[in-house]
Formats: structure tokens, C-alpha cells, sequence
């Protein structure tokens, strides 16, 4: 063998500016109506919780919790059982929110990303992933801050914490975004809540209350 041949095999050659690429059938999960297909969004943050999700009527679960080592299994586990599973990458440990993270949860199976970072869900749109943006209605500052992240970045959907000032913020977006989906999250305790949420103009609600994903 010559100084100048590779004993590198060449199934292990990997583009070093990462290793997921789009799988081209993949890039239909970006479309905001598959996260309102139901009116409730799951929001898991304990393992109990992802279990009774599983079971539950909801169709799509936001998952808050997690690591490395056992993500890959609750994706499998949740698309197996017909739920549209996002994973909100500001609460799940072991994980950076770097690119590389990304395209770990992409290889996994997961079908979108939600996070208040916008270089993150930059990440997610690249692997073909829905992005949601996740913002807060407390103050005037913070809605300001959110227009300025939709100028950034256009995701396909924004979640409005607490879901209570959801609607005033949503209408404040869609003045310059129109077609922006707007999910409100927190704060939720009643079902009359989340009927009126939807009928003021709300796609969807987040919620942790098991009670809630019912409906």
C-alpha cells in the first residue's frame, strides 16, 4: 500500500460538517396544520406523563423531557403509536442546542423542534423539521423581542406563554405575519379556558394538565 492510500473504509467517510442530511421524504413534516390537527398538545415533562400521553386522544406531544439515552426509544414508541412528537430542546438534559443536537434528534425520528433559540431552529428547518418558536407575552419588551425573532427566522409555528395573553400577542404577529400559527401554552386549568382561546383566534394549547388531553 502507498503512503498516499486511504485505510480509512469508505462507509466511514462523513461529511465533517456534520452527519444528517434531509431525507427528502422527510420534508413534508414541516407543514403547521399537522401540529392543529387536534385543538390539545400534550406538553410531557415527566415519564409518567409521556405514558399517558401515549394513550391519550391527543395527537401531537411536545416532550420536555429526556436525554440521549433514552429519546431515540420514546420517539420510536410515540410514532408507533400515531403521535407527531416535537422535543422542546431548552429542557431536555444531556443535550447542547447546537446543530449537532439537531441532527441527533433528526436521526432519532423526531418530527419537529421547539425552542426559544432561533440559530436552533434554524438547525431543525435544514434537517427538514417543524420549528416551532417558543416566546413569552409578559411584557411589551417581550413581544418586541418576538417580532424581531420573525424577522430572523419565519417558523411554522410560535407558542405564546401564558396562553391566556395568546390571543392579544397572536393578533400583535399577524398584523405583520398573517398566515403565523399561534399556539398558547401555561397557565391552563379549565376546558371553558381552551374553548375560548380557540374561538379568539388560537390554533392550538399546550398543556401539562393530563386531565386536559382529553379533548
Amino acid at each position: 500500500m502507498g503512503p498516499s492510500a486511504s485505510v480509512v473504509p469508505k462507509e466511514d467517510r462523513r461529511p465533517r460538517g456534520g452527519i444528517y442530511r434531509a431525507d427528502k421524504s422527510r420534508t413534508n413534516l414541516s407543514d403547521p396544520t399537522k401540529l392543529v390537527n387536534s385543538p390539545v398538545i400534550a406538553a410531557v415533562n415527566t415519564q409518567e406523563a409521556f405514558e399517558t400521553a401515549l394513550l391519550a386522544p391527543t395527537r401531537c406531544l411536545f416532550l420536555l423531557t429526556g436525554n440521549p439515552l433514552v429519546l431515540p426509544a420514546m420517539l420510536k414508541r410515540a410514532q408507533d403509536s400515531g403521535k407527531l412528537c416535537l422535543v422542546n430542546m431548552d429542557f431536555i438534559d444531556g443535550l447542547s442546542r447546537d446543530r449537532f443536537a439537531v441532527e441527533f434528534l433528526a436521526a432519532s425520528g423526531v418530527a419537529g423542534i421547539v425552542s426559544t433559540r432561533v440559530d436552533t431552529l434554524k438547525s431543525a428547518q435544514g434537517c427538514g423539521l417543524m420549528t416551532v418558536l417558543r416566546t413569552f407575552g409578559i411584557d411589551t419588551a417581550a413581544v418586541t423581542a418576538a417580532k424581531k425573532s420573525l424577522v430572523q427566522f419565519r417558523p411554522d409555528a410560535v407558542e405564546v406563554l401564558p396562553a391566556l395573553v395568546a390571543p392579544r400577542v397572536g393578533r400583535s404577529l399577524r398584523e405583520a405575519y398573517p398566515e403565523l400559527t399561534t399556539i398558547g401554552g401555561g397557565l391552563i386549568e379549565t376546558v371553558k379556558e381552551i374553548e375560548a382561546l380557540l374561538a379568539d383566534g388560537i390554533h392550538a394549547i399546550t398543556t401539562s394538565n393530563t386531565r386536559l388531553w382529553l379533548i
